[in-house]
């Protein structure tokens, strides 16, 4: 189980999520052009909601998150959507009661991902579809040369364990699982200021620290301008660099 502090962090966030939210609206793009969503579609860790009205497929909205205050929202933004209001290590859906299941920047928070995929396997119908986008490993580089550490997110071999596909170079299918595409990109968002870029992190399940330490310090007030400077001599045209590693997974169930 996620800690609650997780879920009330996000719930107190809900109302001002939109304007920290620039990586998941890119990666929303990219991993809704290869999406296969259909009948009864379970969003999980919606946040304040997604609009699926380019799938036509899609009769009706389980939108799913263990914050109350996203949820909230997305009855705001979507009042024709169910809310679930859960961890997604432990669904509170019937088996076999989805056809198809979609999650962008959400499940690199759980503390098992197996046991996340496990729960998507059951709730979802035979040959349902489930599509993926999460934070993976090489995430975040720019935070160790500004002297910050950050947690460590998982491998995309790693994440495709979890279908029980034991290794990517061969075919990407299980007994349990067809994977049907699993490929890693880059994305790289701009900052105006330091600040609001550690801030954006705490969106995708990441938190930063000094390095070296084994805890989250305060930072002195000189040590912070230090980073700030590093900051600042990091800047493009664009603004501060923050480059994300990012899993699409697109697999049926078999």
């Amino acid at each position: 189980m996620l800690d609650k502090s997780v879920a009330d962090t996000f719930s107190h966030a809900a109302s001002l999520y939109k304007q920290h939210d620039v990586l998941q609206r890119i990666t929303a793009k990219t991993l809704q052009s290869n999406a296969t969503l259909t009948g009864h579609l379970a969003d999980i860790g919606c946040g304040p909601g997604t609009c699926f009205n380019d799938f036509p497929e899609v009769s009706n909205v389980t939108a799913i998150d263990i914050a109350a205050g996203m949820l909230e929202q997305v009855s705001l933004n979507y009042p024709k959507y169910l809310t679930l209001n859960c961890d997604a290590q432990e669904l509170m859906l019937s088996a076999n009661s989805v056809d198809s299941v979609y999650s962008n920047l959400a499940l690199q928070w759980c503390e098992s991902f197996p046991k996340a995929v496990n729960e998507i396997e059951r709730v979802l119908v035979a040959n349902g579809f489930c599509n993926l986008a999460i934070v993976a490993d090489g995430s975040l580089p720019e935070l160790q040369t500004l002297g910050f550490r950050t947690n460590q997110f998982a491998s995309m071999p790693t994440l495709l364990s979890a279908f029980g596909v034991k290794d990517a170079a061969t075919p990407l299918s299980s007994s349990r699982w067809k994977v049907l595409q699993a490929k890693v990109e880059k994305v790289t968002v701009y900052f105006d200021d330091l600040r609001s870029l550690l801030y954006s992190i705490k969106g995708v399940g990441a938190s930063a620290g000094q390095a070296g330490s084994q805890s989250r310090v305060m930072l002195s007030k000189s040590a912070w301008q230090e980073r700030v400077l590093l900051a600042k001599g990091l800047a493009t045209e664009k603004g501060i660099p923050l480059t994300y590693h990012i899993a699409y997974i697109h697999a049926q169930k078999g």
